[in-house]
């Protein structure tokens, strides 16, 4: 296990492989308790989930994580005394982007979706999902938080530029970091934190 220094986020992605043989959501957690274990040198303690669903292990004191799956992709992020939220997406999945946006996105951002070509609306909408849904999961509060109270700048070309503004208990705009990448080919996602700049390290996948 690579040492983890106090200002370095690391990213993992965990292939195919890992995940067919462990049935979802057992299997992704067994994973999590693996890498956890390995980071702490320990298996004694325990996963457990908030209310609003977020996983965590007191137990670990400092070690904070989160992690995202989508078919047979698992993303787990780990990190030292900074909450985050990790979300990954395919963008060729099927989805009514526009009346979605128009019932749970901001009106600039079902106007900027509105206005993109409709053969890259569809993507835009995903990644502009990952970027809302991380940004949640790091809050701790989930979807419950209300996707509206958070408001993203697209271009253009619909790729997400700017956390324009939160909800005012969420801190401020400017305070937020956000680290778009792709796991593999075919996913998007991004990774959030509220905090000073942190080095983001990928790691291979583990098969």
């Amino acid at each position: 296990m690579p040492p983890l220094a106090q200002d370095e986020i690391h990213l993992w992605r965990l292939g195919v492989g890992a995940l067919e043989v462990r049935p979802q959501p057992q299997g992704s957690t067994a994973l999590l308790r693996e890498l956890l274990s390995g980071y702490a040198g320990t298996d004694a303690f325990v996963i457990e989930r908030d209310a609003h669903g977020k996983p965590r292990a007191p137990a670990l004191g400092g070690l904070e994580f989160n992690l995202s799956h989508c078919r047979n992709v698992l993303v787990i992020a780990v990190t030292r005394e900074q909450s985050l939220g990790v979300d990954i997406e395919t963008p060729q999945r099927r989805v009514r982007s526009a009346a979605l946006a128009q019932r749970f996105f901001t009106r600039a951002e079902a106007t900027a979706l509105a206005a993109l070509d409709e053969a890259v609306r569809a993507a835009a909408f995903v990644r502009l999902w990952t970027h809302k849904e991380a940004v949640l999961k790091a809050i701790g509060s989930g979807l419950s938080f209300g996707l509206a109270r958070l408001e993203f700048r697209l271009d253009a070309a619909g790729e997400v530029c700017l956390l324009e503004s939160i909800a005012a208990e969420a801190g401020l705009a400017k305070d937020w970091r956000l680290h778009r990448f792709e796991p593999c080919p075919g996913f998007v996602g991004c990774l959030a934190w509220r905090g000073p700049p942190r080095r983001v390290r990928h790691l291979p996948a583990v098969d």
